[in-house]
């Protein structure tokens, strides 16, 4: 067992003040700094939202925006091997209104999104194994794609697979 230091735990805030600073200069992204764990969390709703779902489709829904030419920021959620696969979230514009049916659709197929306002945790800049990681990162001056676009390339992903 190991005790942290006091430079130990100004090195880690250090850190985790820089990712929130990359997030919030270059993205323009609400970000904020959970006290208790330190991570940086991204606030949803007025400027950017999301949809979460199991890796395979996300996988499939990845495919047809690049084969649109688009793009969305992925980050990966690790599972619990052999219990819960890995989720992807897709970063995406502020939620517009969608169908019932669209509704019924995704939850269907268990794609899901969180309620306006809700924070959620962005990985680390460099991080790239075990934990939270991106698999597409944000480009600074891309914007990033409609809430409809991404849902829309659920929905053909869908009717592809039938």
């Amino acid at each position: 067992m190991s005790t942290a230091t006091a430079a130990d735990v100004q090195q880690r805030e250090a850190a985790h003040e820089s990712s929130q600073s990359k997030y919030t200069k270059f993205l323009s992204w609400p970000t904020t700094i959970e006290p208790s764990t330190g991570e940086v969390r991204l606030r949803l709703g007025d400027t950017v939202d999301a949809l979460v779902m199991r890796a395979g489709l996300g996988g499939q829904v990845n495919h047809q925006l690049v084969q649109a030419i688009l793009t969305a920021p992925v980050i990966v959620v690790p599972g619990i091997p052999g219990t819960k696969p890995d989720d992807w979230i897709f970063l995406t514009q502020p939620r517009t209104r969608m169908r019932e049916s669209t509704i019924a659709d995704l939850m269907s197929i268990q794609v899901g999104w969180y309620e306006s306002d809700t924070t959620i945790p962005l990985p680390a800049f460099g991080c790239t194994e075990g934990g939270l990681r991106w698999l597409a990162w944000p480009e600074a001056g891309l914007e990033l794609p409609t809430w409809g676009v991404v849902v829309g390339a659920v929905r053909r992903t869908l009717s592809r697979a039938w």
